[in-house]
């Protein structure tokens, strides 16, 4: 068959002329576009026995497209991620973006197109566990030595925020308790970054009832009565007064005393009330104030001696002189 030029010339002309017209008016009604997208950044992989840390929140794509598909995009049809999965020792190294985008638009660049990423070794360490208590508990009661299970747990992280833990605390609020308490706790690091194995502690609080002891009163005075007078007999109301204490705190007392009654200058006998010192460690004394009486008398002025009689000397012997 031969292609007749002539007869065929005017056809072609009109394709051509067509596309070049179509090309034209998509063109004008929908002219190709740039437009930049701000997408979250992703990790991939991440190794299990490093910390890598320098890893932006989000990059910048920049592309291109028909304006009717632009128009349509948001930043959920892209995804940009980094794969971690190479890191294989500790310190800085450079990482590429991977970018993910609909197939209807050109990706012209992304910024960053490397990230600089940190890595860390991964270590872990024993620690012990330390419990603090708030509050008091009952009236009568007493709190004995809190036991921790475990106390001992294993903490892990980045080597250098691990240099910083030395222990880890919890704390129990035991305020009007009045039995045996047992408790499960969170275990929190404090640092972002370090786990606690187990993250959970039991903490028992044994309560126990007080001792209560019925102990004398030691009164205490200060000053000295006016010139010419003196304490005579001192008394106390109530002798004797109830201690509430714990066992090893009521074994190691002998008498309650009161504060320091001051008699400076008393020339006569003085009643008074007087607030009880709480001994170190005892929870409560009842009643916590006495009534003290102390005499005062007038110094007694010492008669002098009657003299002595002088004692006879006995006249001397006489001499017999034999003739």
């Amino acid at each position: 068959m031969v292609f007749k030029w002539r007869d065929n010339s005017i056809r072609i002309i009109s394709v051509l002329i067509a596309v070049l017209l179509w090309v034209y008016v998509t063109n004008e009604q929908n002219p190709v576009t740039d437009q930049t997208f701000i997408i979250p950044l992703v990790a991939r992989d991440s190794p299990e026995e490093y910390d890598v840390e320098g890893l932006p929140g989000t990059v910048s794509v920049r592309v291109r497209g028909a304006k009717n598909v632009i128009d349509t995009l948001q930043r959920e049809d892209f995804s940009a991620r980094v794969n971690l999965a190479g890191i294989k020792k500790a310190g800085r190294q450079d990482l590429a973006v991977q970018i993910a985008a609909p197939p209807e638009v050109e990706v012209l660049y992304t910024s960053p197109s490397l990230v600089q990423v940190r890595a860390e070794k991964i270590v872990q360490k024993n620690v012990p566990v330390s419990l603090s208590l708030r509050g008091t508990v009952a009236a009568g009661v007493q709190a004995g030595q809190p036991a921790l299970r475990p106390a001992v747990v294993t903490v892990r992280g980045p080597a250098s925020l691990l240099e910083e833990i030395r222990r880890l605390n919890v704390s129990l609020d035991v305020s009007g308790i009045d039995e045996t308490i047992v408790r499960e706790l969170p275990l929190q690091t404090g640092v972002e970054g370090v786990t606690a194995n187990p993250d959970r502690v039991t903490v028992t609080v044994p309560v126990t009832a007080l001792s209560i002891r019925s102990l004398p009163v030691r009164l205490r005075l200060t000053g000295e009565p006016a010139p010419g007078y003196q304490v005579g007999d001192t008394a106390v109301s109530p002798q004797t007064v109830q201690v509430t204490a714990k066992d090893e705190v009521i074994r190691g007392l002998t008498a309650v005393s009161t504060m320091a009654l001051d008699i400076s200058g008393l020339t006569g006998d003085e009643e008074r009330e007087v607030i009880l010192i709480l001994p170190d460690g005892a929870r409560a004394v009842e009643p916590d104030r006495i009534t003290a009486t102390v005499r005062i008398t007038p110094v007694e002025e010492e008669q002098p001696a009657p003299p002595t009689p002088p004692t006879p000397v006995p006249p001397p012997e006489e001499e017999n002189n034999t003739q």
